[in-house]
């Protein structure tokens, strides 16, 4: 018996040190890791000021491929929200909600997690440093009284700190796949462009303003006779539509809406925006399209066709055309930020006549079209598919290399050159 008492007293012992010690622990924790970065200040806010990439920086996925996130509420900023469900023990359920957000500066997300501890909240800091940016991701919960909550923030900065610190490391991986452009200074929308009958001129030009100028000019007198011919007018803006902006050479279509002349409001007043890419109808949705009738077109280099229907991200650009390419890449790394898939043609509606306007005082309303949120695939299938297609087309160049020789009844490379060859 006397033994008995001396194990339940040396228990009772251990329990009254364990619940001392942990008394003496902080009722709250902190934690905090950093890192640089060399993109803008505005992608990063938006990659963190929703959840739609979310899956591509936190590390929960690498810890269960089969997790589930539902997203909630707001689309970015305070009041979106996330939810996710995982049958792995180490992740389990719990939310993320923005709950505070300053553009450019910070963000504060709380959480709810079956972790110990309440009032948990994850902050993030944006720092510029002139060409490069910091990151400060910190880590707050509060444990009050819980004896086994104050125990388990021993480890906080080993189980929470090791999350932070591959978000940041993946932030910053995904950061690079994008282009690393700033477009803080641009006023970029989500539009919904609607159909309409184009006649259109393609062109090949040498890469320089004078020649793109010169082939538009041209493209556009070709469209103007084809108007007048069949009694059209115009029912938009001209587009210049990007093809393929290589290395010397720009391939591009100069576009113009049409529709039969007396069935619209005039083009000048299309021009002015009462009539854009943009316009919808009633409900919301892209206005029904009339098809043009049958057509006599003198130039075989005009052609007619139907203009990009959908979803689209546009811009509004003041400035020379030399510089659309740049505004095009804002567009790729604002839609990159955003979660959005491009997918077409990019292309600018020329606001300003080309023969009267300064080109450094030119208007455009720059678009990119893009697949409506969660149809389309998503960047990283992408990118795994143009790396299957390169590996695809490196291969078929290969095969056709080593083909031709024998294709063309040629001797080997290794042969000696035949009689009356020069090298010989």
């Amino acid at each position: 018996m006397t033994r008995i008492l001396e194990v339940v007293v040396a228990i009772l012992l251990v329990a009254l040190m364990y619940v001392v010690f942990a008394l003496f622990l902080p009722s709250s924790r902190h934690v905090t890791h950093e890192i640089e970065t060399l993109h803008p200040v505005r992608q990063v806010y938006d990659v963190l000021n929703s959840f739609r990439r979310f899956g591509d920086w936190h590390p929960m996925r690498a810890l269960d491929p089969d997790i589930r996130y539902t997203r909630e509420g707001e689309d970015r900023g305070v009041g979106a929200k996330l939810r996710y469900e995982s049958v792995s023990r180490r992740i389990g359920t719990g939310t993320w909600e923005i709950v505070e957000s300053e553009q450019d500066e910070r963000i504060v997300y709380a959480l709810t997690n079956e972790a110990y501890g309440e009032n948990k909240r994850y902050e993030v800091n944006l720092e510029s440093l002139g060409r490069k940016m910091k990151i400060t991701w910190s880590y707050n919960v509060d444990y009050g009284w819980n004896i086994a909550g104050r125990l388990a923030g021993l480890y906080v900065s080993r189980t929470v700190g090791d999350d932070i610190k591959f978000s940041l490391g993946n932030l910053v991986s995904l950061l690079s796949t994008m282009p690393n452009h700033d477009y803080s200074g641009m006023e970029i929308e989500n539009v919904v462009v609607a159909p309409t009958n184009i006649l259109f001129v393609s062109n090949n030009a040498d890469r320089n303003i004078t020649a793109v100028e010169t082939a538009t000019a041209e493209a556009l007198e070709l469209i103007a006779k084809a108007i007048s011919d069949n009694r059209l007018e115009r029912a938009g803006p001209p587009r210049l539509i990007t093809t393929n902006w290589g290395d010397t050479k720009y391939d591009f279509d100069i576009a113009v809406p049409v529709r039969v002349a007396g069935t619209g409001q005039a083009a000048e007043a299309a021009e002015e925006g009462a009539d854009s890419a943009a316009a919808e109808g009633a409900n919301g949705e892209p206005a029904p399209l009339e098809p043009l009738p049958e057509l006599r077109i003198a130039n075989e280099r005009v052609k007619t066709g139907n203009g990009y229907t959908g979803p689209a991200i546009m811009a509004t650009y003041v400035g020379h055309g030399a510089a659309l390419p740049l505004v095009r890449d804002m567009l790729r790394a604002y839609a990159a930020a955003h979660g959005e898939v491009i997918t077409d043609r990019a292309f600018e509606e020329m606001l300003s006549d080309m023969a009267t306007t300064q080109p450094e005082d030119s208007e455009y309303r720059v678009y990119w079209p893009v697949y409506a949120y969660g149809t389309g695939p998503t960047p990283e299938e992408i990118a795994v598919a143009e790396a299957a297609a390169a590996a695809a087309k490196a291969a078929a160049d290969e095969a056709a290399k080593a083909a031709a020789p024998a294709a063309a009844g040629e001797a080997p490379a290794e042969a000696q050159p035949v009689e009356g060859d020069p090298a010989g």
